[in-house]
């Protein structure tokens, strides 16, 4: 599942495809893509996107001149967009695809935006959990009221997740994958953050001390480096530039299981927590 550092990475990376686009046709391959709207193409033709925003891993398009008329775009876990050029050259970003994908549209192609320069974007989902639907501007506040703060914002607050952090009671790695507390943070870098901060991720979150929650924030850094390099590469994910993320490198616990921690030697382990597989390290994890 691309996490936060793979959606901003492809938002950017789509910015410089799409943006002062304007549509020409939409074809809608399955309508539970587009929420079964079927006024979704007569709404969008000759509609120029003016910008791609996001909200954790929301992504967020906007169109010239429109201000109650918004995209939203969630690629879920198999979710993909490809953009195809005029030479009919391929980018992609999402999901694991092979070349056989890239053969556009593929039967895991549900919308496909064509635009007036004969380019077109593509969102492919094998699994039809993601979706690209229609919004109001009040629908699209009311889906930002759903998220908090992002550890990626230069204006994150450190005091207050601190003291928010400790006033709960579930593990911590249940409240940091929590996105109504912090936006954006997912499996592989919930767990790197831990190890960062040197935090099993069953504690109760009410016993992390002032000190590991401040080093907990610090280690959200571990996202802006990742975005730094274009994601985690797992199954093939790649950007719309068709580059792999090579933060796999960088790794210290997630999918780590069975190898020796980097900073103490012990074998890191695998456990399930919050529902997901995650990953420590039992000698400095505590």
């Amino acid at each position: 599942m691309p996490e936060l550092p793979e959606v901003e990475h492809v938002r950017m990376q789509l910015r410089h495809k799409v943006v002062g686009k304007t549509i020409d046709s939409v074809e809608i391959f399955h309508n539970k893509t587009v929420a079964f709207d079927e006024s979704v193409e007569d709404r969008l033709i000759n509609k120029t996107i003016e910008d791609i925003d996001r909200i954790g891993k929301l992504m967020i398009f906007s169109f010239e001149n429109e201000n109650d008329l918004f995209l939203l775009a969630h690629l879920k876990m198999t979710g993909q967009f490809f953009y195809v050029d005029k030479q009919g050259d391929v980018a992609g970003g999402g999901h694991t695809f092979t070349k056989v994908d890239l053969d556009l549209p593929t039967r895991h192609t549900r919308v496909t935006f064509h635009f007036t320069d004969h380019t077109a974007l593509h969102y492919n989902d094998m699994r039809l959990f993601g979706y690209t639907k229609l919004a109001t501007a009040a629908e699209v506040a009311e889906a930002r009221e759903k998220f908090g703060p992002e550890p990626i914002d230069d204006e994150f607050d450190c005091d207050w997740f601190g003291e928010t952090l400790r006033k709960r009671k579930t593990s911590v790695k249940a409240a940091l994958l929590d996105q109504s507390f912090v936006a954006g943070l997912g499996n592989i870098y919930v767990d790197e953050a831990l190890w960062r901060a040197q935090v099993r991720p069953t504690r109760r979150a009410n016993r992390v001390t002032k000190a590991e929650a401040a080093a907990l924030c610090a280690a959200g850094s571990v996202m802006k480096e990742s975005i730094a390099v274009g994601g985690t590469t797992f199954q093939h994910f790649k950007d719309t530039g068709g580059e792999n993320g090579n933060f796999t490198d960088y790794l210290q616990v997630f999918g780590q299981q069975g190898t020796k921690c980097s900073r103490c030697g012990s074998t890191i382990k695998k456990i399930r927590c919050a529902g997901r597989g995650t990953h420590y390290c039992p000698g400095c994890q505590k």
